[in-house]
């Protein structure tokens, strides 16, 4: 059986309420960083909206709505569109608009939720609009609810700081040898890049394993790195 999303979200809030209890990370004077950074919500097409809500709660910030990005999005400092499947024009257009303005771009993958023509339809998508060249999801746990390493899969983040967040799901490994620098790993899988794109000297980062829902249990790992983020780009 694979796993869920539910089961997913539910794997995390336990893992991070037993192991950490009692412990939060409060950004304090960072979290103003936050205001120049804009998030959608694709709605439906969103496969893990959980991982919306996990962004919303740690940056303290409103979700924009597909239909209402009409926002003067060149003054923003960065773009997130979490739990992506399918990404309507108008986004893809607020995504180049963004890039061309010398400004960040963070896309958290949500294809492994997703059935097959999906991933399909997704992989596609992302060669097409980024250049982003991506494998079929692999499934990091058992049927039987056990890591297929033997050990707990943590994401192992190399930028902008050193860092390792749990995952519970199925990650979307990148091509081997794309164009980008690859910033993640899992079990020797690379699962997220950066690089520099668009004629404004954007940075695009992808995500292949979904942060949104650690950030929504309150992992503190997760949430730091994500502030460095903002504060990197």
């Amino acid at each position: 059986m694979v796993i869920t999303r539910r089961q997913f979200v539910a794997y995390v809030a336990g893992a991070t309420t037993s192991g950490v209890a009692g412990v939060a990370f409060d950004p304090g004077p960072r979290g103003a960083v936050s205001r120049r950074w804009l998030l959608v919500d694709l709605q439906q097409h969103c496969s893990l909206r959980e991982s919306l809500v996990g962004y919303e709660t740690a940056l303290r910030v409103q979700s924009i709505r597909v239909a209402g990005l009409s926002l003067p999005l060149s003054a923003c400092a960065g773009l997130i569109v979490p739990g992506a499947l399918r990404i309507p024009p108008r986004v893809c257009r607020a995504i180049a608009t963004c890039l061309q303005a010398g400004a960040t771009v963070l896309l958290e993958s949500g294809a492994g939720f997703a059935a097959g023509p999906d991933v399909r339809a997704h992989r596609a998508m992302l060669r097409g609009l980024l250049d982003v060249r991506t494998e079929a999801p692999v499934q990091l746990w058992t049927a039987a609810g056990h890591a297929r390493s033997g050990a707990m899969p943590y994401i192992d983040y190399a930028w902008p700081s050193p860092t390792k967040v749990r995952d519970f799901s199925r990650v979307v490994p990148l091509e081997r040898g794309g164009a980008g620098e690859i910033i993640a790993w899992v079990g020797g899988l690379p699962v997220a890049l950066k690089r520099r794109t668009g004629g404004g000297g954007g940075t695009l980062i992808f995500l292949g394993s979904p942060l949104g829902p650690a950030l929504w249990a309150g992992d503190a790992e997760a949430r730091r790195w994500l502030f460095d983020v903002t504060l990197s780009t």
